[in-house]
């Protein structure tokens, strides 16, 4: 890994910051993008402490204003690219509109990561073409199992249960994976999702609506587990011989496993690409 470059979102806590940390003990030079710029430096401080590299990238990637300038700032500062790693998301358990218009939940899980791949793509091409390969990693979920309101994105006029704008923000991203490996494929970028099981971080304990608010607790009490551990998969799917050349694949434990039917539905996938594309027209 030494000499490599990997760009991290959601990085200054939970599994983002675990992979950020372990990725820099093998040798990766890291730049994660965050919105706080205090805990963004404490951990490039632990990285740099530990004898690694790393550098921040502030910006709130629930705006695609930010999100752009975000990409344009890591190609001024950095010589490669070879692996990016879209892991910032949240649950928010009431509607909120981002000022661009967004619902929250689409911006931050699903539009962000589209963005900013899309900007970093050529950077990464380079990279391919230089040094064999590139890789792109999604980090979705298991709890991607709902369908997609094409005419209600946004739930502007739909009735908004937080629930089932998380499961379609993690549905969007993983039928993005899957488009995007195979529009990749022959420049030698792999682009990969990872459902990183029930991790002990902050979004454990949103505000979840009724019945998932007794659930999930319960269940990460027993069967939890720590973002160190978690942190493995990606890590793996990001520097190891074993994972070169896998591509396309819903990841769990280092084991390629099937989602559910519909995000691998590759005339959705194709309409989910080409809407997206028209919905970020004004940030592409």
């Amino acid at each position: 890994m030494e000499d490599k470059t990997v760009v991290i979102t959601g990085a200054t806590s939970g599994l983002g910051r675990a992979t950020a940390l372990q990725l820099a003990q093998k040798g990766a030079s890291v730049v994660i993008i965050a919105r706080n710029n205090t805990k963004a430096n404490e951990v490039i401080t632990e990285i740099k402490r530990e004898g690694g590299n790393g550098q921040v990238v502030i910006s709130d990637l629930s705006s695609m204003k930010d999100t752009k300038e975000a990409a344009d700032s890591i190609t001024k500062v950095v010589d490669r690219l070879d692996v990016l790693i879209n892991n910032a998301g949240a649950h928010f358990p009431k509607y909120r509109e981002t000022p661009e218009g967004f619902e929250s939940t689409l911006a931050l899980n699903y539009l962000s990561p589209f963005l900013l791949t899309h900007h970093l793509i050529e950077p990464m091409k380079q990279t391919a073409s230089d040094y064999g390969e590139a890789r792109v990693i999604n980090i979705t979920s298991i709890m991607h199992k709902s369908p997609i309101n094409w005419n209600d994105l946004n739930y502007k006029n739909t009735t908004y249960h937080s629930n089932t704008a998380y499961y379609q923000s993690k549905h969007l991203l993983t039928s993005f994976t899957y488009y995007l490996s195979r529009k990749l494929k022959e420049r030698d970028i792999a682009v990969n999702c990872i459902h990183p099981g029930l991790v002990k971080t902050a979004l454990i304990h949103s505000d979840y609506a009724f019945p998932m608010n007794l659930i999930v607790p319960i269940v990460d009490f027993f069967i939890g587990e720590s973002p160190d551990q978690a942190a493995e998969t990606p890590v793996w799917l990001a520097l190891s011989n074993e994972a070169k050349g896998m591509n396309g694949e819903y990841i769990h434990h280092r084991k390629i496993k099937k989602s559910w039917a519909p995000t691998r539905d590759e005339r959705a996938q194709f309409k989910l690409y080409n809407f997206t594309l028209r919905l970020l027209d004004k940030w592409l």
